[in-house]
This record gives structure tokens, C-alpha cells and sequence, in this order.
């Protein structure tokens, strides 16, 4: 185990007062390279949420060539680079202040690494060799921090997730399925007894496993599966129970239930669970995309792509209201969506914005008495 030395930079600028809710807006990273927020079904920060992770790119393809992993301060206002080499998958527990993610390693073989984002203190816990990395750009890690999950293309249309032991230093296929080849494989973070798998049928590949089309015409759905991999439980969305699913999904904190969008023209946000007949429609009437839920279970987040509104929702009640306009221009690249999330101390929104020019992340703090008011009957 070794522990980061960090020197810590000033990037942060206040962007002002936004006008839909009177959040105040902080620009948390201003150097010119694309920076972006990892992604937001999982909370990459500390649990107290003062300390969050992002990613830095050198080059414009963010989802292939490795990256440097940063880490903000709120108290601080500072940043500060904590590793670099870093692919694609990065997997956190909002219960935990650890992350894990895997990196090139100079003697040669890529490492899954764990970091402590308080501490700053970093292991390397197993190097890869016969075991290949992560293919489907998300990993996920158990609650109790034990395993990795991620993804790969094992032959043809076949596609498998596999686990590694973290502490056995051991991995094996535990999970196979045509078509997951964009797999979004969430453990359950409570007791994580489950796993959630994105199922993209008629996804199309290549010869040499490059994905040409990520869907076909049946659309995606979801369905779950216990730790060991087996007990496959379908969820009731996407065809033929309801729009195709959008891809962006989420558990509900520990409840148990799922939080997703559907590809309809409302732009449906819905909440399912194993053993449900049907989705359980929210926030009606808003075209919403990229989805967070809080780590409590309370709120949810979501972003409109087209106004590029960020909208706050309460779980009880089902009220919804504008916090912030992103300004994210909602291109092709993932940096230009928002990607919103809620820290866990329910004080600011985490999102990506190419407002300046350049993909940068930012956070948006949510104004006193904002969530209490959606919470009200």
C-alpha cells in the first residue's frame, strides 16, 4: 500500500446564480483538457461527499484511451492528479470512501487499484494476465469491496461478465448471455445479493467484436441475477411491456428498486423491481435522460439532453423541479452530457458541461429548504 502525495492545484471559479432554482453554480475544474465526472449511476465520492473523483483525458476519446484520475475538495477548493494510466472502468459503493479502478502499472500488467478518497491511500490488489480487461466500459464492485464485476466478448454474439476476487486474487466467468455487450452491470448496494445486467438484443459487432450498433429493433431491456450468476428475473420494461429502455439506469439506493428512462417520446422516467408485473411511472410529462438516485433512496436526478435542464425529483411524493441549467451541449462525445448525480450529503449536483468550450465538470448547490419543499404533501 502506498499513499498519494498530492499537490494540490486551484481550478475552481464560481459561475454565479442560476436562475431556475437560485443554485449557485461552481466550475470545479478549468484546465484546458477534457475532464468529465466518470459517469453517474455510481457516486464517485467520499461518503461525506466533501471529496469527489473525475476523470482527466489528454485525448478526445474518453471511453479508449487511458485517462488521469483527479480528485476535487470542497473544503480545499483545490484538485489534485492521484494516478493516470487509468482505463475507462471505475467502480465505487456510495457507502464506502473507496473507489476501484484499473490502471496501466509500470511493470507492464494493468492493475485493479483501490484508493481511498479521504486518505489518498492506494493499493494495487490484482494484476490481470490471462484475465481481460474490461471490454463494456463500467465495472461494479460489491458493497463489502471483495469483488470486481466487469465485462467481455467471449465468442461471437456471446458475451460474459466476470468476477474477480479481490482478495484471492482470483477470477473466473460467472454470468454468460447473448447481446450484453453494453452491459451497465450494477451490484445491489445494500446487501448486493443482486446484480442489474442491460440487455441490448440485436446489438450488432463485427468480426473483431467492435460494436457497430448497440440495439436493434426490439430495444434494450434489463433483468437481474444473483451474486453467483444465476437466477435470471427478467424486469417488465422495454419491449413488449413498454418502450425500449434508454440505456441509463440505477438502483434506488437500498430499497431494492431500479430507476431508469425509457426511449418514448415523453421521455418516461419509471422505477421496477424483481418481481414486479410493471414499471412504476415518475416525474410525467418531462423528456429526461441520464438518471441518479440519491444514496438514501430520497431523490432522484435527471437531465433533460435538449434544454439541458437538470431536473430533482422526490421518490414520495413524485414532485419534480428544475435545479439548474447545465448548459451541456448534448453532443455526440460523453463529455458534452451531463451526467448528473447527487452527493451523498445531499448538498450539491455533480454534472459535465461543455459550456466553455471544453468538457469540464461542475456542481450546482442545491439552495436551502429545495429538497424539503419537493418532500412536502
Amino acid at each position: 500500500m502506498s499513499k498519494v502525495i498530492p499537490r494540490w492545484v486551484p481550478e475552481q471559479i464560481g459561475r454565479g446564480i442560476d436562475s431556475q432554482a437560485g443554485a449557485r453554480i461552481v466550475q470545479l475544474t478549468s484546465a484546458a483538457l477534457i475532464s468529465h465526472n466518470i459517469y453517474n449511476e455510481q457516486h464517485y465520492t467520499s461518503r461525506d461527499g466533501s471529496r469527489l473523483a473525475f476523470n482527466r483525458c489528454p485525448s478526445c476519446d474518453v471511453n479508449r484511451d487511458p485517462s488521469e484520475l483527479w480528485v476535487s475538495d470542497f473544503n480545499l477548493r483545490y484538485t489534485a492528479q492521484v494516478d493516470s494510466g487509468v482505463h475507462v472502468a471505475v467502480a465505487s459503493n456510495a457507502f464506502s470512501d473507496d473507489i476501484f479502478y484499473v490502471r496501466n502499472h509500470p511493470g507492464g500488467t494493468p492493475r485493479v487499484t483501490r484508493l481511498n478518497l479521504m486518505t489518498l491511500e492506494k493499493e494495487d490488489l490484482f494484476a490481470f494476465g490471462a484475465c481481460p480487461l474490461p471490454e463494456a466500459g463500467t465495472a461494479t464492485v460489491s458493497p463489502d469491496g471483495r469483488y470486481f464485476v466487469s465485462g467481455m466478448r467471449i465468442k461471437g454474439r456471446r458475451y460474459g461478465l466476470y468476477r474477480i476476487d479481490l482478495a484471492q486474487a482470483k477470477w473466473d466467468v460467472f454470468h454468460e448471455h447473448d447481446d450484453i455487450l453494453n452491459p451497465h452491470v450494477q451490484y445491489e448496494p445494500g446487501a448486493g445479493r443482486d446484480l442489474l445486467v442491460q440487455l441490448n438484443r440485436g446489438g450488432e459487432i463485427d468480426a473483431h467484436g467492435n460494436i457497430i450498433r448497440l440495439v436493434g429493433e426490439e430495444g434494450a431491456t434489463l433483468y437481474l441475477i444473483d451474486s453467483e450468476g444465476g437466477n435470471v428475473r427478467p424486469l417488465p420494461v422495454g419491449k413488449p411491456h413498454t418502450a425500449g429502455v434508454t440505456g441509463h439506469e440505477c438502483w434506488i439506493g437500498k430499497t431494492g428498486r431500479v430507476l431508469l428512462t425509457l426511449e418514448d417520446a415523453a421521455g418516461s422516467l419509471c422505477s421496477v423491481a424483481g418481481g414486479d408485473t410493471r414499471c412504476q411511472p415518475l416525474a410525467k410529462g418531462l423528456n429526461l435522460m441520464h438518471v441518479n438516485a440519491s444514496p438514501c433512496g430520497r431523490f432522484f436526478i435527471a437531465d433533460d439532453m435538449q434544454s439541458g435542464l437538470l431536473h430533482v425529483g422526490s421518490f414520495k411524493t413524485g414532485k419534480t423541479r428544475a435545479l439548474c441549467d447545465s448548459k451541456a451541449s448534448g453532443g455526440s462525445p460523453q463529455y458534452t452530457h451531463a451526467h448528473p448525480y447527487l452527493t451523498p450529503d445531499l448538498r450539491r449536483a455533480i454534472f459535465n458541461s461543455d459550456r466553455t468550450g471544453i468538457g469540464q465538470v461542475f456542481a450546482a448547490e442545491i439552495p436551502s429548504g429545495f429538497l424539503e419543499q419537493l418532500e412536502l404533501v
